[in-house]
């Protein structure tokens, strides 16, 4: 598989991936209502991505985009998209109380990863996501294992809201370092780390 590094043109494709791979995942599906959960993960993955574009790199399987994984560092993905932004983005697409419930959700991930007190320049797999017609063929793990061998000799983290997906990276050799239980909003996340 030859990895194709995105360019902004590529997002809307992107964007549609991620939103068709996070339907059921829970950080998204405990915020945001069905009806409307399409199009406000596709907002959102969107202005994530042309964020992080500029700070790292989105690589896909192919130019269709059926996987993509966003990679950049802990230091350039803790600011993130301007929460501003993205309030204006979604503003009249998702409840108030939903955009507080995915903020709380945001919060509670990223002080989990702060706790870690990672170096900035520690590799961040941010998100994976392959349409769920493709899932089960291989492509996440050749799209990691290729960055995995590209960067052998850093420190590599993720964080996961599945205990499936912790197996998953496990396999990689990635190893789990902290799990955190968010129970105001009956959120789970693992964070986990590999070592070079």
């Amino acid at each position: 598989m030859t990895v194709k590094i995105l360019e902004s043109d590529d997002l809307e494709t992107a964007s549609r991936t991620f939103a068709s791979a996070y339907f059921n995942y829970p950080f998204p599906s405990l915020s945001i209502a069905e009806p409307r959960r399409m199009e406000c993960l596709e907002i959102l993955f969107r202005s994530e991505m042309e964020y992080l574009i500029k700070h790292g790199t989105v690589e896909a399987n192919s130019a269709d985009c059926g996987g993509i994984a966003v990679w950049s560092t802990v230091g350039a993905a803790g600011s993130g998209a301007s929460a501003i932004s993205l309030i204006r983005r979604l503003f009249g697409k998702m409840k108030i109380s939903e955009m507080i419930h995915l903020a709380r959700n945001s919060y509670a991930v990223g002080k989990g990863r702060r706790s870690l007190n990672l170096p900035d320049d520690t590799l961040y797999l941010y998100a994976i996501g392959v349409l769920p017609e493709m899932q089960g063929k291989g492509i996440a793990s050749k799209l990691i294992r290729e960055k995995l061998a590209e960067c052998s000799n850093q420190t590599v983290y993720l964080e996961t809201n599945t205990e499936h997906n912790c197996r998953f990276y496990q396999k990689f050799g990635f190893e789990l370092v902290l799990k955190t239980y968010y129970q105001k909003n009956n959120l789970t996340t693992w964070y986990l780390i590999k070592h070079p």
